[in-house]
């Protein structure tokens, strides 16, 4: 299938986001802090692009870096490296691809992520809306990535926004798994 399209919650993301996180953790050292399952394939009942989103946070950038290349020579892509935000991406021959973001502790990036994910997880009123934006979204940019990603901004903020008026900035996971 080419394009953009959302498919059913399948536990088999969890399994890969498993997969991906025991190699961050194989090639970090101790300055690995958290590497956590995020984005639409993190919540269950929740339709997403078949793409696997993983966050490791890190103390400092060069231990982020030093993973980034392990990443790469395991056969991924680097899309960004920037202090604040590496991203290294992999489309495997199935057609699973997972997406790395490694950041930095002083990211406020990874922070919003996660608050994200554990209301969307909360909420199922949250949840349906960004289903339905989601939804709108592919089929106005079923061609286009970055147009589909802008058109559900405006619904993620205000989402955002919400939980941490709810609290969710005290309720961030600990630093250690998933």
């Amino acid at each position: 299938m080419s394009g953009l399209y959302l498919v059913a919650d399948d536990p088999a993301w969890h399994e890969r986001f498993v997969q991906v996180r025991d190699r961050i953790r194989d090639a970090a050292g101790t300055e690995l802090l958290g590497v956590y399952h995020v984005g639409s394939t993190a919540v269950e009942e929740l339709p997403a692009k078949p793409v696997v989103d993983v966050v490791a946070v890190f103390e400092e950038y060069e231990a982020a870096r030093e993973v980034a290349d392990a990443l790469v020579a395991a056969g991924y892509d680097r899309q960004r490296d920037d202090p604040d935000w590496i991203v290294c991406s992999r489309t495997d021959a199935d057609a699973e691809s997972v997406v790395v973001h490694l950041q930095p502790r002083s990211a406020e990036t990874w922070r919003e992520q996660l608050i994200f994910r554990e209301f969307l997880r909360d909420d199922p009123e949250a949840r349906a809306e960004y289903e339905e934006a989601k939804r709108a979204a592919v089929a106005e940019h079923p061609e286009d990535v970055g147009a589909y990603t802008e058109a559900k901004n405006e619904t993620i903020r205000s989402l955002v926004a919400r939980a941490r008026e709810a609290g969710y900035d005290e309720r961030l996971p600990e630093f250690g798994g998933e």
